[in-house]
C-alpha cells in the first residue's frame, strides 16, 4: 500500500514538474521573440514588456497538446491585430518588410 501511495505521489510530482517546464519554456520563447522584435524595430520600454506578455500567451497556447488548426489560425489573427494596435504604421511596415520575422512572430 505504501508503494502505491509513493508511486501516486511521484507521478503527481512529475506532472507538476512537466507543467512548470512548459511555462518556463513559453517565457523563454516569448522573451526571445520580444527581444528580436525590439532589436529589429529599435524599440524599448513598456512596449517590449507588453509584447513579451503577448508572445508568452502565444507560446503557452501553442504548447498546449491537441490544439486545433482553427485555434492556431484564430491565435495568429489575434496576434496580428494586437501588433497592429501596439506598433505605429511605420513600424508595422518595417516588420512586414521582413516576411520571415513577421511569420515567425505571428504563426509560430
Amino acid at each position: 500500500m505504501k508503494k502505491i501511495i509513493s508511486l501516486f505521489v511521484f507521478i503527481i510530482a512529475l506532472s507538476f514538474n512537466a507543467n512548470a517546464q512548459e511555462v518556463i519554456s513559453a517565457e523563454v520563447l516569448a522573451k526571445q521573440d520580444a527581444y528580436e522584435l525590439a532589436q529589429y524595430l529599435e524599440i524599448n520600454g513598456t512596449i517590449v514588456t507588453d509584447l513579451q506578455s503577448l508572445f508568452k500567451m502565444k507560446h503557452e497556447t501553442l504548447l498546449t497538446e491537441g490544439i486545433s488548426e482553427e485555434r492556431i489560425q484564430v491565435l495568429s489573427e489575434m496576434i496580428e491585430h494586437k501588433l497592429a494596435a501596439t506598433l505605429n504604421a511605420s513600424q508595422i511596415e518595417k516588420l512586414k518588410a521582413d516576411p520571415e520575422l513577421y511569420k515567425k512572430l505571428i504563426q509560430n
